[in-house]
């Protein structure tokens, strides 16, 4: 069985550690297991729990703190074969979920395993069914020989619960520049490099934060901006964005007609148009005035204006 680095990015999480803790330390699994947390400017008494719990522990501060390059700069320092990213609020719901986990990577071929984000009991319905739709209760494995067409959805991953080899990070660090999708940045090359990804439910955690209207515009901005950027989207030999928003739609809105919700069935039609406007959006931030771009993401807007601002380029004269 493989070693196992747990790498976890926290800022004031004691609350939630004092479940998670229990849960990982009492996993069913036979080989070397560490944990590595980033702690990015906690004063809950998270790294006093951290502490005493013999973890290797990183502070930055929170200024420094990045999805990408803070998770770097954890696996940077992990021994063991596996890296498991596991968020700080992300709550196993077993003692198998580790070796659920990880039990894939006996195949050479897997590069990547991501595990289902169960929805907490209070979040709502609507976001609560689109964990389920993008978590569902099957198993899938994205097998690249077996490919006929490349479309954003074999890209899908999480690291809020996920693994990958080591040296398969190594080649692929998390994107230290952006601010989302850093996952689905990394499983992209592991895929197009001949890897197989995996997701695996049985490998379960509870997870989900609720988004109103205005959240849901900034962070399908900030996805379609990301994706953009790392040529995903509006990629001529990535294709197949289209049909899925319009299947998804579908399904959300027969979900709840099914059950004679017609209030959640309007109510997720305005959503996935949300959804939909805000990755268009952000697909061409490029066109858009600074104002409004500011007004949906001040993330994107920060990095639009430290784009805007670099000196052109001197072209020498012939």
């Amino acid at each position: 069985m493989h070693s196992v680095s747990i790498v976890m990015v926290v800022k004031n999480e004691r609350k939630n550690l004092e479940r998670i803790f229990p849960i990982v330390q009492s996993q069913e699994f036979d080989a070397p297991v560490e944990i590595i947390c980033v702690d990015s400017g906690s004063s809950d008494g998270t790294v006093a729990f951290l502490d005493d719990h013999g973890v290797t522990l990183i502070a930055i501060a929170p200024a420094e703190f990045h999805h990408g390059k803070t998770r770097n700069l954890g696996a940077s320092h992990a021994r063991n074969d596996l890296l498991v990213f596991l968020s700080g609020d992300a709550l196993p719901t077993s003692n198998q979920w580790l070796k659920s986990l990880v039990a894939h990577f006996d195949d050479p071929a897997v590069g990547g395993v991501y595990g289902r984000q169960v929805p907490p009991t209070e979040l709502g319905r609507l976001r609560a069914h689109a964990l389920e739709h993008e978590y569902p209760a099957t198993r899938i494995i994205r097998n690249p020989a077996q490919i006929r067409r490349v479309h954003p959805g074999l890209f899908r991953f999480s690291n809020v619960n996920s693994a990958v080899r080591r040296d398969i990070w190594a080649r692929f660090k998390f994107n230290e520049t952006l601010l989302l999708a850093e996952d689905q940045g990394m499983c992209r090359d592991i895929f197009m490099a001949g890897l197989k990804i995996v997701y695996e439910p049985a490998a379960a955690v509870v997870h989900g934060h609720g988004r109103n209207l205005r959240g849901e515009l900034q962070f399908a901005f900030e996805n379609g901006f990301s994706l953009t950027q790392m040529q995903i989207l509006r990629n001529p030999a990535i294709g197949g964005e289209t049909g899925y928003g319009l299947r998804r739609l579908r399904d959300d809105v027969a979900h709840f007609l099914s059950s004679g919700r017609l209030d959640l069935a309007a109510a997720i039609l305005a959503v996935d148009a949300v959804k939909w406007l805000g990755v268009q959006l952000g697909k061409r931030e490029e066109k858009l005035p600074l104002r409004l771009t500011q007004w949906i993401s001040p993330g994107v807007a920060r990095l639009a204006r430290a784009r805007d601002s670099r000196p052109a380029a001197i072209v020498p004269r012939t």
